[in-house]
């Protein structure tokens, strides 16, 4: 797929995903084994509203991407909310957005991270 995305030509491709539990921000790249393999396209990854990561994993999986998983820019296991975006011409901004408790409707909700894509920039930028 994403020798595809590389052969369409597009510019700054995003991908959006979920269903983990915890939000991730990774460059994604034809060969991963290769670190100067050229960035193909942005993945952002939302958490949950209410469905837990396991806390015991974080550390194992902050650990894990530190050392064999340079392409992954940002994970968050620890919080719940969503993802807002918010795309024009010259960037795409995605704000992590995290409720401050998961059992009340009236919970307060913060940005957590921010990150940015400028269009012919390759790969997410915290801001």
């Amino acid at each position: 797929m994403l020798s595809a995305v590389r052969a369409s030509g597009a510019t700054n491709p995003i991908v959006l995903a979920g269903d983990i539990h915890s939000t991730w921000v990774s460059e994604l790249k034809l060969n991963f084994d290769d670190a100067a393999s050229p960035v193909v396209a942005t993945e952002f990854v939302a958490t949950s509203i209410t469905s837990e990561f396991p806390p015991e994993l974080v550390p194992v999986v902050e650990a894990s991407n530190r050392a064999f998983n340079p392409w992954v820019r940002y994970f968050n296991g620890l919080t719940h909310g969503w993802l807002r975006m918010d795309v024009d011409r010259s960037r795409w901004l995605t704000e992590e957005r995290s409720v401050a408790a998961i059992d009340s409707a009236d919970a307060p909700a913060s940005t957590t991270a921010r990150w940015v894509v400028e269009a012919g920039r390759q790969g997410a930028v915290r801001v």
